[in-house]
């Protein structure tokens, strides 16, 4: 059975998504007087239905990468699987691998549900659900998580969203705060360097990225930054000049940058949980925005995505 696409729409946005495919966004457009502008990267129908193809994707039961698929805490050590394509870590959870349930739908509301059990590969046992609801000029994506096991676990959602990429693109964002990594893996929290202060907007010029990664002198920042304000600005010169503003909840405490040098897309993630926030916190480290749910206990919070 092909998977169904649903839209909700009111007179400025439309919404398209998929729940049996990872409950995937394919499309988030304005609609002006001059026409369809494109806010998040349009699914391209030519392509395989498929989150990495999409126009982003939820983040459940945690956000990016748990360390070599190994998540220790409270004392216990447990094991998270599968691995992700050709790295040894898990990335982004379970949710975008899995099929969604659509439980309400209107015109400018939409509610999809899931159900993970715990398994062999993963101690997660947890309920999520999206609510995409559409006012006059924004989005709302709200994400909820509830732990349905018998023991505490940290938690952590957010949402992988995919943005069109042009040469005069610019982001606005305080960021002071980024996790370098080895192994894609953080090791330690540092002064953002003044090549990635989006503080005044900056493009995506390939001065502004890092060469690393790929092997092949791709240049791309593919990092977690700590202390955002959940506060964000996207602005596309060549679609009208058209400015797109990213807030979230308190919760929200990390921004996710992924930029690969040689596509026309870009990710900017509102996330909960720092990448491997919850064997960081189990070090000692503080502010990695783990969420710990006791069993039965629930966590919700909400992205905006408003056009200026």
């Amino acid at each position: 059975m092909q998977a169904k696409l649903h839209t909700i729409q009111n007179e400025h946005l439309l919404l398209e998504f998929c729940p049996e495919i990872g409950g995937i966004v394919t499309r988030f457009d304005l609609i002006s007087k001059e026409g369809i502008i494109p806010l998040f990267r349009p699914y391209d129908p030519s392509l395989p239905l498929d989150p990495l193809n999409s126009s982003g994707f939820p983040l459940t039961p945690f956000s990016n990468r748990i360390g070599y698929g190994v998540l220790k805490f409270s004392g216990k050590t447990y094991r998270v699987g599968p691995s992700f394509g050709e790295e040894p870590h898990p990335n982004h959870g379970s949710g975008w691998h899995s099929v969604w349930h659509l439980t309400e739908l209107s015109e400018y509301k939409a509610i999809m549900t899931l159900r993970v059990p715990k398994s062999e590969e993963s101690p997660y046992d947890y309920e999520a659900s999206q609510m995409f609801e559409l006012l006059d000029d924004r989005l709302d994506i709200t994400m909820t998580i509830k732990n349905c096991g018998e023991e505490a676990l940290p938690f952590g959602t957010g949402h992988h969203t995919y943005f069109v990429r042009t040469p005069q693109t610019i982001l606005r964002a305080s960021l002071p705060k980024v996790w370098m990594s080895e192994n894609m893996v953080p090791v330690e929290l540092v002064t953002a360097p003044d090549l990635w202060n989006f503080e005044n907007g900056r493009t995506f010029d390939p001065n502004h990225l890092e060469a690393k990664h790929g092997g092949d002198g791709s240049a791309y920042i593919d990092h977690c930054f700590a202390e955002w304000d959940q506060h964000a600005e996207i602005t596309w010169p060549e679609f009208q000049n058209t400015t797109l503003k990213i807030t979230a909840d308190p919760a929200f405490r990390h921004f996710v940058i992924f930029v690969p040098s040689k596509e026309t897309f870009f990710c900017a993630e509102p996330v909960t949980n720092a990448t491997d926030g919850f064997n960081l916190m189990e070090k000692g480290i503080e502010n990695t925005g783990t969420i710990v749910l006791q069993p039965n206990q629930t966590f919700s919070g909400t992205m905006h995505f408003t056009i200026a």
